[in-house]
Parts: structure tokens; C-alpha cells; sequence
């Protein structure tokens, strides 16, 4: 029985695994989003702050952005059919640029509120109720963010790291509107609260914007980035001397799923036995570097000017010349 549950335990996380992890971090999500709404709202509701407004609107994002990402991992860890050969991993940017919009107009919203507000100021009421819920509200937050960010590294899924940054900027969010309503509560200066609320709308708007042209570059298929291209180019240096050259290589990255294929130029003396094996090594190592990858290599010979395949040149005796050869 102890070797059952070390087996169990310690053995590597299969593909269910990796497909399962991401849609139970999401529904942790799911539901710890909409328990903090229901704090936020209710402390807008007992202080009328817009400081208080501002931070439930970005958590009313949040849940609609945490069941719009609860979808999209459902999708995407569906694996390739005949109609999607490359899998559904792309239903995490969809998702991605829904929440990047779905952000950037909850911040408008706020800044229009706030300038409302701030024309026409309301008494603020029972704020130390209010920045109480406010106060437990952020602590959720930023637990579940730290959660969801932990698992989105291990898992690579582009879905779960927005959701993770949507919340930690919750918590940004949720200190600067304590932090308003705290000095307009201790200074009686009431116009703190829709200035703190309208700087809060346009970081949430920026932060939207940005969102969801992450995710629009994902679907446009975006290279990958810089410094995990130059880690595939180290690696096919270490091959230059049975690689005479490559080109055409296109990287892309498609949810956890990266993308690579190239044209190798090797010596025309090979057989197609050794070439393949070459390409097998070289695959290895850039899996090894970059797990995960799905790797396509197209081989081209070496031209006729290539020292290395050229035939040697021949040394037959060409025989005597005639004037040589003693007859008359």
C-alpha cells in the first residue's frame, strides 16, 4: 500500500493531468471572484464611494473574465481532431482579447463616473465598514492571484496568467482605493474619493488595452519571444559542423504549445538514414530546452559548389605522348 501511494504521488503528471489542473484553477477562480464582488458591491453600497464603485466594476470583470477563461481552458484542452489538427489551444487568446476589451470599457465607465462624481460630490457613510470588506476582499484577491499564477507557470497557459494579472491588478486596484477613502474618511476632504476612483478607471482601461493586444498577437501568430528563439539558434550552432546552413525558420507559440519548423542544408553525401538521425538528435535538444515543442524539419542538399561533396579529382595516367614513344 506505501508503494501504491509513493507511485501515485511522485510519479510525473500525465497529459489528463495537464489538461485538468488549468479547469480546477479556474474554477477556484470562478467562485473566489464572485465571493469578492459580493464584498465590494456591498461596501459600495454602505459608503456610495466611487473609489469603492471603481474597484467592484474591475471585480465584475473579473468574474465575467474568470467564466470566459473557465470556458476557453475547456476548449482548449480539448486535444487535435480532423477539423483541428493543431489542436484548440488558440481559444485562450479569443478569451484573452474578450477580457482585455471587457476591461478597458468597465475603465471608461469609471472614469466617467468619477468626473460625475466629482461635479457633483455625495457625503461619503460608514466607511469603516466599508474599507473593512474592502480590506478582506484584497487579501482574497491576492491569494488567489499568487494561486493562479503559480499554476498558469507550471501548466504554460496564456488564459490563467491573465486571470492571475486581471486579479493582482484588482489589488493594486483595492489598495489605492483604500488608501482614498482612508484620507478622505481621516481629512473630511471628500474629492479624494472620485479622484482616487478616476485614476483607478484609467489604470484598469490601460491595462485592458494591453490585455488584448497580448492576446491579438497570439492569435496573429506571433513569433516566440526573443530570447527563446536565440536559445533554438545556440543550439543549432552547436551543429555547424554537420550543418552547412538553415533558413526559413518560423517559430510560433499556440497556448502551452510552441511551434517550430526550418530548412536544414546538409551535405549530399549523407544517407537519408544519417540525415534523419541528425535531425532526431537536434530535435531532442531543442525539446529538451523548450518542452513541448512540435518540430518540422525540411532537409535540402548541399550544392554543387560544396567542397566537402565535390568527387575527387581524377589521376589516371593519361599514357606516353607520341613524340615520345621511340616510333617514328
Amino acid at each position: 500500500m506505501r508503494d501504491l501511494w509513493r507511485r501515485t504521488l511522485l510519479r510525473p503528471p500525465s497529459d489528463l493531468d495537464r489538461r485538468a489542473t488549468p479547469l480546477r484553477a479556474a474554477l477556484v477562480s470562478v467562485s473566489v471572484s464572485v465571493g469578492i464582488l459580493g464584498l465590494k458591491a456591498t461596501a459600495y453600497l454602505l459608503t456610495g464611494s466611487v473609489a469603492f464603485l471603481s474597484d467592484a466594476a474591475e471585480s465584475v470583470v473579473n468574474v465575467v473574465a474568470a467564466n470566459i477563461a473557465l470556458v476557453a481552458l475547456a476548449v482548449a484542452a480539448r486535444p487535435p481532431d480532423a477539423g483541428h489538427p493543431y489542436g484548440h489551444g488558440k481559444a485562450e487568446y479569443i478569451s484573452g482579447a474578450t477580457e482585455g476589451a471587457l476591461v478597458a470599457v468597465a475603465g471608461g465607465w469609471v472614469v466617467v463616473t468619477a468626473f460625475r462624481r466629482l461635479l457633483h460630490p455625495v457625503p461619503l457613510q460608514a466607511l469603516d465598514w466599508g474599507l473593512s470588506l474592502v480590506a478582506v476582499a484584497t487579501l482574497a484577491n491576492y491569494l488567489t492571484a499568487r494561486f493562479l499564477l503559480r499554476i498558469s507557470r507550471e501548466v504554460e497557459s496564456l488564459a490563467l496568467e491573465a486571470d492571475a494579472q486581471h486579479l493582482l491588478a484588482d489589488v493594486l486596484t483595492s489598495l489605492a482605493a483604500l488608501g482614498g477613502v482612508g484620507l478622505a474618511w481621516l481629512t473630511g476632504v471628500e474629492w479624494l474619493d472620485p479622484v482616487v476612483g478616476g485614476a483607478v478607471g484609467v489604470h484598469i482601461g490601460v491595462m485592458g488595452v494591453r490585455v488584448y493586444r497580448e492576446a491579438l498577437g497570439g492569435l496573429m501568430d506571433r513569433s516566440l519571444p526573443r530570447p527563446e528563439e536565440a536559445r533554438i539558434r545556440t543550439i543549432l550552432e552547436a551543429y555547424r559542423d554537420q550543418i552547412l546552413d538553415y533558413h526559413a525558420l518560423r517559430t510560433r507559440r499556440v497556448g502551452p504549445q510552441r511551434f517550430l519548423d526550418l530548412h536544414l542544408v546538409l551535405h549530399r553525401t549523407l544517407s537519408v538514414g544519417e540525415a534523419h538521425a541528425l535531425c532526431d538528435h537536434l530535435e531532442e535538444d531543442i525539446r529538451r530546452e523548450l518542452p513541448g515543442t512540435d518540430i518540422t524539419i525540411h532537409v535540402e542538399p548541399c550544392g554543387p559548389a560544396c567542397s566537402h561533396c565535390a568527387p575527387a579529382p581524377s589521376h589516371t595516367n593519361p599514357g606516353p605522348r607520341e613524340e615520345d614513344s621511340g616510333f617514328p
